[in-house]
């Protein structure tokens, strides 16, 4: 039974309730209660008392009918009009099943969109949107980071391919020296994508060990010889150690690798925050660079695009904060302030 017949079925037995006790008042008040004393006119004595109690008898007979009459009609009225109104108040949630049935087809493109007053089932609705919209996105974003992953891995074994049959249809223009090289690079190139990709995996889903973490020490272990300013203070954080050495390499590497020549790259911890500052090309799209695979225009296409987005899983997992500011001369300024950190160390 549909959920407007049983609110049809439960208001009119209530209505129908309501109707007999009141008729059952009005026929009991009409029955028992004494009538007022009314004056008579001079009539014979024959018969009078005998023709009061017909009359009085008849009328009871015409109200008992009367009474039933209208029940009937007053229940039929509203069962019918509980039942439209029933129609109407619910007509909402028939649409919010058919758009739900749409998901059965893969369709994430539908909404709701439910006009009218702001009352249970616009919210419902409009939740019910905001989650489909979410769903959206979701499922794009995996759709997109699929593709781009399945390329990234197929592009060095498309180069490993080819080197192999150019060699084997030229033998004499290749040495085994010079095809090992390349073939080494192709592979390694395999395996720092792969490597990227369990390191995503690892900071999105895998559970949070947090300790106690030296993030100066850590930092100044991850600099390279030259070409970076430092201005390290002591501090310590809670986190994943190994979650944290992602985080703070592919922030110092990538500001390095998308400097411009003889450009600064400046790497500051302090207050239990890492920033990293660099002069490179003037960036525009600072939301989309923290997207898989995603690589700015006027940046270097070397690299696998994940660093970024592996930074973003790490912070994630770590409820810190991560902001992005375009440097205005060119270049990017990435913080990530970590809170609700343990007492800091003694400084080493």
């Amino acid at each position: 039974m549909t959920v407007r017949a049983r609110l049809t079925l439960i208001y009119g037995a209530l209505l129908a309730l309501v109707s007999a006790l009141l008729l059952t008042m009005v026929y009991l008040v009409v029955r028992y209660v004494p009538p007022y004393t009314i004056s008579a006119v001079d009539m014979p004595d024959v018969g009078m008392g005998q023709a009061i109690a017909v009359t009085r008898s008849n009328f009871l007979d015409v109200l008992v009918w009367a009474c039933i009459a209208g029940f009937i009609v007053v229940t039929g009225l509203g069962l019918l009009a509980v039942w439209v109104v029933a129609g109407r108040v619910l007509s909402p949630l028939d649409r919010i099943t058919a758009t739900a049935s749409e998901l059965g087809s893969g369709n994430l493109h539908e909404r709701i969109a439910l006009s009218g007053p702001d009352d249970e089932l616009k919210r419902l609705a409009d939740t019910f949107d905001s989650m489909l919209a979410r769903l959206e996105h979701d499922f794009d974003a995996h759709q997109r980071f699929a593709a781009n992953a399945a390329h990234e891995l197929r592009t060095p074994l498309a180069s490993s391919r080819t080197l192999l049959q150019v060699a084997l249809a030229n033998p004499a223009g290749y040495t085994v020296e010079g095809l090992s090289v390349q073939l080494l690079a192709a592979n390694e190139r395999s395996i720092q994508t792969t490597e990227a990709l369990l390191a995503l995996a690892d900071a999105t889903h895998a559970p949070l060990e947090p300790e106690v973490v030296d993030l100066t020490e850590l930092v100044r272990s991850l600099l390279p010889a030259v070409g970076v300013t430092a201005r390290l203070t002591p501090s310590c954080v809670d986190g994943d150690p190994a979650l944290l050495r992602h985080l703070a390499g592919n922030l110092i590497n990538n500001a390095v690798q998308h400097n411009i020549p003889g450009g600064r790259v400046t790497v500051t911890v302090a207050d239990d925050t890492l920033t990293v500052a660099n002069d490179g090309p003037l960036v525009t799209d600072v939301d989309r660079l923290f997207e898989p695979f995603y690589r700015a225009s006027g940046r270097s296409h070397t690299g696998h695009g994940l660093g970024l987005a592996i930074v973003r899983a790490v912070v994630d997992a770590h409820h810190a904060r991560l902001t992005a500011t375009p440097n205005p001369t060119g270049g990017l300024t990435v913080a990530v302030r970590f809170t609700g950190q343990a007492e800091r160390g003694e400084a080493r």
